[in-house]
């Protein structure tokens, strides 16, 4: 089984690595923890040397995020990879499952209400579009999971 864990800095993406990390597979599965850097200029016009220092610091982040999730992955003894992309987040997490044949993708979602009707924004676009299943976290349910009256 090949797994996509997309993860950012939400507290929602914090406990899809948990709950992975933690999760009795029946094999050992292939993780592959995904980032995209968020690159968001400082200024509308700023130089191309700005552009492209805010896109290093950026991608610097989102390595360091992933490397953090595959060293938890990887404590729990599962096999674990990294990669880190640039661009539209729902695009780069449906093409990498799509070239990494992957079979699952994990990812943590916030939910905002709106109107009476639940948008989950990048996950939904996500569940609609990729080549295989897609589990979605919310916040607070790694915690959930470990209370003894769930």
């Amino acid at each position: 089984m090949r797994i996509l864990l997309a993860i950012d800095d939400s507290p929602s993406s914090a406990d899809a690595v948990e709950i992975v990390a933690e999760r009795s597979w029946p094999m050992s599965p292939a993780i592959r923890v995904l980032s995209i850097a968020k690159f968001v200029p400082a200024e509308l016009h700023a130089s191309p040397e700005t552009r492209e220092l805010s896109q290093q610091e950026a991608t610097r982040m989102a390595e360091r995020l992933t490397s953090r999730a595959t060293d938890v992955l990887r404590a729990n003894n599962l096999m674990a990879d990294m990669a880190v992309r640039c661009g539209d987040a729902a695009d780069q997490i449906v093409n990498e499952a799509q070239e990494w044949s992957a079979d699952l993708i994990v990812m943590g979602a916030n939910s905002y209400k709106s109107e009476g009707a639940q948008i989950h924004s990048v996950a939904q676009l996500i569940a609609s579009s990729a080549p295989c299943e897609v589990e979605v976290i919310y916040e607070g349910e790694a915690a959930d999971r470990r209370d003894p009256h769930w």
